[in-house]
C-alpha cells in the first residue's frame, strides 16, 4: 500500500514529517525510529504491517529526517541539548493527536526502538494507549528514562531486546520485572543486534509482532 507523506505541529511548534498508511481499519500504529535513524528504519515493517490490516503513521522524530529539530529551524539531534531530548515526547503526542483526529474512533499500539522505545513507554504511562512495543528500550537514553513509566502503563506490553546489546537487554529484563501491564511478553534474542536491527536479524519477531498486535487490539 502507498504512503501518503503528511506533515503537522507539535505542541512547541516543531514540524514533524511523516509516512501514512491508511488501511481503512480502526487499529493504528505509531512508529518511532531509533538515534541517529529515521523512518526509513521502519519502512519496510510500516508496509507489512499496512497489508496486515493496520493503519500505520511512520514519523521522523524532530531533528531527524525530513522533520525539524526547532519550530521553524531545520538541525539534527547532534546538537541537542538535556532539554530538547525531553521535548521528543511532544513529537509522539502530536502524531497520536495526527491520528486520533483522522481516525476518531481508533485503537493505538505505539512501537518504538531505542529512545522510540523509551518514548513509547513515557507515552504509554501517561495516555494508556492499548498496546505499547519497546525494541531495546533502555533504563536511561539521553536523559529519557523509563523506570517510572514501565511501573504506570497498565495495558499491554511487549518489550524485545538481544543479549548482544548488553545494556538494552539487562534494561530490559528490569523493565519486564517492574511492569505493573495487564499482559506483558518479552522476546529475548542471542546475537540480534540492537532496536530496528532485530526485524532484519529475526525475522521471526515481525510474525510475533503482528501476532501481539492482532491479539491484544
Amino acid at each position: 500500500m502507498n504512503a501518503k507523506k503528511i506533515d503537522f505541529q507539535t505542541a512547541d511548534g516543531v514540524k514533524i514529517a511523516g509516512d501514512f498508511y491508511d488501511a481503512g481499519s480502526q487499529k493504528s500504529v505509531l512508529l518511532l525510529h531509533i538515534l541517529p535513524g529515521n523512518r526509513k528504519d521502519f519502512s519496510e515493517f510500516a508496509e507489512l504491517l499496512s497489508s496486515k490490516g493496520f493503519n500505520v503513521l511512520n514519523i521522523d522524530e524532530r531533528g531527524h529526517g525530513e522533520s525539524e529539530a526547532w519550530a521553524g529551524e531545520t538541525g539534527s539531534w547532534r546538537e541537542y541539548i538535556q532539554a530538547d531530548y525531553d521535548k521528543m515526547i511532544y513529537d509522539v503526542a502530536a502524531a497520536a493527536g495526527w491520528l486520533k483526529n483522522k481516525i476518531p474512533a481508533t485503537e493505538l499500539a505505539v512501537i518504538g526502538g531505542s529512545i522510540g522505545a523509551n518514548l513509547a513507554l513515557l507515552y504509554g504511562a501517561k495516555t494508556q494507549p492499548k498496546i505499547v512495543i519497546a525494541l531495546s528500550p533502555g533504563l536511561d537514553y539521553h536523559g529519557v528514562k523509563t523506570e517510572i513509566a514501565a511501573r504506570n502503563y497498565r495495558q499491554n506490553l511487549l518489550l524485545a531486546a538481544s543479549r548482544d546489546d548488553a545494556y538494552s537487554f539487562e534494561s530490559s529484563e528490569k523493565l519486564f520485572a517492574i511492569s505493573k501491564a495487564a499482559r506483558k511478553e518479552f522476546i529475548k534474542y542471542e546475537n540480534a543486534g540492537h532496536a530496528t536491527r532485530m526485524l532484519g536479524a529475526e525475522s521471526e519477531l515481525r510474525q510475533r509482532i503482528i501476532a501481539f498486535l492482532s491479539k491484544n487490539f
